[in-house]
This record gives structure tokens, sequence and C-alpha cells, in this order.
């Protein structure tokens, strides 16, 4: 593949992406407005929480999957490609489908145990059971889409997986526009799994040309689904923790008080959106270049790149969480704050993002060093610290839920992710007997310094909207809308003005670029 070809993909799978995002948001925008901050939000949000988490292992899955279907391709023999593949379609899905069972039998005693304060009404309890067992149908749908999505990765076909989460929402939007005032919560769990089902089914006419075809195949002792199950445990528990941390925060949000654990989610929303958009395709981009550079044994070219990748995930990062956290009740008023979401909810909302923010940066860097431990064939330490931070998280929010609420708990989820990534971080620096941590932290604080003066102009332009601006929702757009080209000038200068290499390197191929022409 061109470099020109290759610039032309990653683009419009990058549109892709963001225009997915976009509609996540509009999305999220329509059910706060149906549904406001209630009991029926939570229970949406307890049930897709799950889900959610068990959409951990179809991530493990994709990720092992990849490589052992890219050696069958390379080696040219499509039949045993074929085998290979339905096999793993036929043991996944028997898999699948009885954890679905399982999970629809004891849904009860889950939401008892899990989500104890939908108990308190017969109302409330049979709401929660009948949408969390709607909503674990989709299960089936994300084991089948995951398979057929490493497949067409494999091949290097990336639109498809990357139009799936644009294309259920969608779905999600239609539904929520023309359909919520008839069927409510119940039909919306039915949209749901109907969206899975649309990202499983827009894979399968690109699956089936590029030569694939399903025949019945099970075969539990295969040599390479054995090796491949075996690498998906500690791939799965390493890379679920932030769903893991989500799903045992809203545990807590239940048993605060009806739409807390909404307004948790919203929170977790808004912060994490620059991170899925930015950080994990910087970490899907750097993982081939460190795991050829690790095969080489190049150490000094590893510690550059890897180097390298931390800073600019630091240069992204910072500003946005700084800018998420001034913009935060703009943010949340815009996106959310209308129909039955009220001022209260939107304040509460506001107030738990407050404490997120320094979390994107933590989950950021963590991805890129989780990203490197795999290069170097490591997948025990990031599941080792995946546990260490759930269990951090739990502990703080223990004692600190009481006294914070909602805030609270985004509060815990910082603490732990910050802890967790400077322990990643010094390991890493052990195994492959220094990183240049000194250098890195020095750009950190160079760009926490430029990010700084980016946010002090940021709210003074969000006080003076306030100010201007009768409407909170015309106040909240222009403040946002102005804050993005202003703060990004600022800090774009301030940032040359550091002298970051990275950033210094960059600037000087943009202007070789638009000066060569």
């Amino acid at each position: 593949m061109g470099k020109k070809t290759l610039m032309k993909s990653s683009l419009l799978v990058m549109i892709l992406i963001i225009g997915g995002k976009v509609l996540a948001l509009l999305r999220d925008s329509l059910i706060a407005s149906q549904f406001g901050a209630t009991y029926v939000t939570d229970i949406y949000n307890f049930a897709i929480g799950i889900v959610y988490l068990l959409t951990t292992i179809s991530y493990g899955l994709t990720t092992t999957f990849i490589p052992l279907n890219t050696e069958y391709i390379e080696s040219g023999n499509i039949k045993k490609r074929n085998r290979f593949v339905n096999n793993i379609i036929s043991i996944s899905s028997i898999v699948t489908v009885i954890i679905t069972v399982l999970l629809v039998v004891f849904t009860k005693q889950i939401i008892y145990i899990f989500g104890h304060n939908f108990t308190s009404q017969t109302v409330i309890f049979n709401t929660s059971v009948y949408v969390t067992r709607i909503m674990f149908l989709s299960l089936i749908f994300v084991t089948l889409q995951s398979i057929l999505a490493g497949a067409l990765q494999s091949h290097k076909q990336f639109y498809e997986p990357a139009a799936m989460a644009l294309m259920s929402n969608i779905v999600y939007i239609i539904y929520l526009v023309f359909l919520t005032a008839k069927y409510g919560i119940i039909g919306f769990a039915v949209a749901t799994v109907i969206g899975f089902f649309v990202q499983f089914l827009i894979n399968v006419h690109k699956y089936r040309k590029l030569g694939y075809k399903y025949f019945p195949v099970l075969n539990f002792k295969d040599s390479d689904t054995v090796k491949m199950f075996k690498l998906m445990i500690p791939v799965v528990i390493s890379t679920s923790v932030v769903q893991l941390n989500v799903f045992v925060n809203r545990s807590f949000a239940i048993n605060i008080y009806f739409g807390a654990a909404t307004v948790l989610d919203y929170s977790n929303k808004i912060n994490t959106l620059a991170y899925e958009v930015f950080a994990i395709g910087i970490a899907m981009i750097v993982y081939p270049t460190l795991s050829e550079l690790a095969v080489k044994g190049d150490l000094d070219k590893y510690k550059k790149s890897l180097s390298s990748a931390l800073t600019t995930i630091i240069i992204i990062m910072v500003p946005a969480a700084v800018s998420i956290g001034m913009l935060r009740t703009s943010l949340v008023t815009l996106i959310f704050r209308r129909g039955a979401f009220t001022v209260e909810a939107a304040k509460l909302t506001s107030n738990a993002l407050l404490f997120y923010c320094p979390a994107m940066i933590a989950y950021g860097i963590r991805d890129i060093l989780n990203k490197a431990f795999y290069s170097l064939k490591d997948v025990k330490t990031p599941m080792i610290n995946s546990f260490l931070g759930i269990i951090v998280n739990i502990i703080i929010n223990i004692f600190i839920v009481k006294y914070m609420k909602v805030s609270g708990l985004t509060l815990a989820t910082t603490i732990s992710a910050v802890t967790t990534t400077i322990l990643m971080l010094w390991n890493l620096n052990k195994r492959i007997k220094g990183i240049d941590i000194s250098k890195i932290f020095i750009n950190f604080i160079k760009v926490i310094v430029a990010s700084g003066i980016m946010g002090v102009v940021i709210f003074i332009i969000n006080r003076l909207c306030n100010y201007t601006f009768a409407s909170p929702m015309k106040a909240s757009l222009v403040s946002i809308l102005a804050s993005l080209v202003i703060g990004t000038i600022v800090y774009a200068v301030s940032l040359y003005m550091v002298r970051i290499r990275e950033y210094l390197n960059l600037v000087a191929l943009i202007k070789s670029r638009i000066f060569n022409r």
C-alpha cells in the first residue's frame, strides 16, 4: 500500500470514527431528552454496561484472532484459513449462547447483587429484569461481528469495521426520534439489539467477497484455536479495566440515588470522547512499529519510538482534559440539557465530569504502555496492573462515595488510573532498562504550561459568553466554538514557545508541505 493510499484510507477511517462519535453524542442527547436522569435511564445504562463489559471478551477475540488469521492469509492456504475461521465462529457462538442463557436465567440475581437499588419497588425491579434480559441477546451479534471485523482487518480492510458504530447509532437515533413515545425503554432495548445486529451485518458482504464461506466445523483441540483462546485470557483482563471500572462505579452509583448512574454515565461519555477518537488511534498506529522493532531487537529505536508516542499522546490528551474541564458546564448543557434532563441533573453531571478529566490523560498513556508490553510479548504485566486498578478503585469508592457522591466515584477512577499508569511506566522502564523518563516528564511539564495558558483563555471566553448571552444553550454553543478556535491557536503558539521536539518536527513538516507546493 502506497503512502497516498495509506493516508487516504486513514483519513476515511478517521472520518467514519468521528462520524460515529458525533452520532453517539446526538444519541445520548436524545436519550437525556426522552428519559432524563431517572431510574429508567439507570436501568438502560446498567444493562448496556453489562453488555459492554462482556464485549471486552470480543475485543480479546479480535486482538488474538488477527495475527493467527494473518498467518493463514500469508501462507495462501484458503481452505485451512476458512476452516480455522469457521471453527472459531462455531466455538465462540456456542460459548456465547451458553453465557447468554445463563445470564438470562440469573438476571434477577445479577440485578440484586450489582443493582440492588432497583429492587426497592416491584415495577422498577420487573422493568430492570425485562430490559436487561433483552439486552443480553446482543451478545451473540457482538461475538459474530468481532470475528468478521477481525477477518476484514487481517486483510487490511478497515472501512466496514470503522463504520459499525456509525450504523448502529443511526438505528438508535431513528428509534429515539420516531418510536420512543410509543414503545419507551423496552423498545429501546430491542433497538439496541438491532443496532448490534447491524454492526454484524455491515461486515458480511466484504467478508464473503474476500472468499469466506461458513460451513460447520467444531474442533476444540485445534492447536491454533487452543493457542488463541489461551492468549485471549490475559488480553481480555488487561483491556477490560476501563469497562470494569465503569461497571464497578455504576454499581456504587445505583445505590446513591435514582439518576446517579445516568449522571456518572454521561460525564464518562463526554470525558472519553477525545480519548476514543485520538488516543486509541495513536496506540493502534504505534503498535506495529513497536512490534517490528522488538522482533528485530533494535532497543534504541524502540525506546525512541515509544518516547515519541508517549510525548504525542501527552500533547493531545492534556489540552483535551483541560478544555473539557473548563467547558464542562457548557458541554453538558449543549449535549444533554433539554427535555426531561433537568438543570440539577446537568449540574451534577458537570461536577462529576471535573474529577474525571485527569483520567483521560492516564488512559491515553496507559494504552501506549499496554501496546509496548504486548509488543514485548508480555501480557502478564498489563493484566496484573488491571486487577490492581480495579482494587484501588473499589477501595477508594468505599471510603469516598458517602462524602462526594457521584463526584467521589469519578475522583476514585482518576486516582486509580493515575496510580496504575505510573506503576506501568515504572515497570516498563525497568523492563527495557531506561526509556528516558526524565525527558518525558519535562515534556509533560511543558505541555501543562502550554495547556494552562490555553485554559486561562478558555476560562475568560466562557465567562464572557455566559455574561453576554441570556440563553444557556446559545452561550454554551458560542463558548465551545470560540474556545475551540481561539484555544487551539493559543495552545499551538504556546506549545511552539516551550520547544518540544516532536511538535517542532510536525510544524517543520507542515511548513515544508505548504511552501514546497
